[in-house]
């Protein structure tokens, strides 16, 4: 299909319809080689299902071109445009905001997509108690895994939140069907590669836009969703090509990623750990990281440690609002992947 070709979308009323929302941030060069795919695949399941599929590129203040490129390869697109440059959670917030269909699809500029993995995902959602669906995430250029379901365990004051699982293939029946017998839950829906309902993430108020630019935005929302009671499904099935950190290492250096990510960890885990235990533990790892970057002149942390310090009032107040809607626990969380660990039918592939 070429860029000028206008997919023809007819929506029913006896189908859910889907959205797909790309943030993009200077990533035209990554949304020519992607966007096709995603164009294919939205054709495809709406040609099947006969439903409605939008796409929305949401652009983050680009300096590239990207909007009038779009405009003009793809008028059918709705592109919106963000004069001032945020970062991911503020631009994915613009395109929920645009959606009109009960399922988003939360794609990163940098993914191309398998022409039927929309088909796995969206039947998930007929259970009224599932908040996500992620996919597998293979290398764009080796077609390995990189990203798969993820194993959450609490260790050392911390969640470790990016440890991946896998169906083992023996265990799916001829034609990709898989058992019923397997739970495949995971604790973290990508921002980059997840599928949502609509109308969960509108309830939780979004991402939480002061982990802009980037990184733990989507644990935190993860972690907000799980502790509503909600779940989180891994889809083996529903496969995605990932060029890893194609924006982020362009435009940062390695100081300011390190510095951001352990920012918003620190963030995340004030907002989302409740459990009297664990908080005490956190407290006190978090002491002995100050100490220990003290004594080796860890610049990145401190700094990490005073960003965070200087968003309390907005942590406290999003700290309210989740103690009070409570309905899953940290420790029945952690004793539910402890589950999902002894699955006979999945294997570790990382921790």
């Amino acid at each position: 299909m070429t860029p000028s070709d206008r997919p023809s979308f007819t929506s029913s009323p006896h189908r859910p319809g889907v959205s797909i929302v790309i943030p993009t941030w200077n990533g035209r060069h990554l949304l020519e080689r992607g966007l096709p795919s995603v164009m294919e695949a939205a054709q495809a399941y709406a040609q099947e299902k006969s439903t409605a599929v939008e796409v929305i590129v949401v652009d983050d203040g680009s300096t590239d071109g990207t909007t009038d490129w779009l405009r003009a390869a793809y008028p059918h697109i709705t592109t919106v445009r963000k004069e001032v440059n945020e970062g991911f959670a503020s631009t994915s917030n613009a395109g929920f905001a645009r959606v009109a269909s009960p399922i988003t699809v939360l794609l990163n500029n940098d993914v191309g997509v398998r022409r039927d993995f929309l088909s796995y995902l969206v039947p998930h959602f007929s259970d009224p108690t599932v908040f996500a669906v992620c996919c597998k995430a293979l290398d764009a250029e080796t077609h390995t895994v990189i990203t798969a379901g993820k194993i959450g365990e609490f260790k050392r004051g911390f969640w470790r939140v990016f440890g991946n699982y896998d169906v083992v293939e023996a265990t799916m029946s001829h034609g990709q069907t898989l058992s019923p017998d397997i739970q495949c839950y995971s604790i973290l829906a990508s921002g980059g590669f997840s599928a949502f309902s609509t109308e969960k993430v509108r309830e939780l108020g979004g991402f939480n836009q002061f982990l802009d630019p980037f990184y733990w935005e989507d644990v935190d929302l993860s972690l907000r969703a799980w502790k509503r009671g909600w779940k989180i499904l891994y889809e083996p099935r529903a496969i995605v090509y990932h060029a890893t950190s194609s924006t982020i290492g362009t435009h940062f250096d390695r100081r300011q990623i390190t510095m951001i990510a352990q920012r918003n960890r620190l963030i995340t885990h004030w907002i989302n750990l409740h459990d009297p235990i664990w908080v005490m533990e956190h407290i006190g790892m978090v002491a002995l990281l100050i100490l220990s970057s003290l004594l080796t002149l860890n610049l990145p942390f401190l700094r990490a440690l005073a960003a965070a310090v200087r968003l309390l009032p907005h942590i406290r107040e999003r700290r309210r609002v989740e103690r009070r809607a409570i309905r899953l626990s940290d420790r029945e969380l952690a004793r539910l992947m402890a589950f999902v660990r002894q699955q006979p039918g999945l294997r570790i592939l990382n921790r």
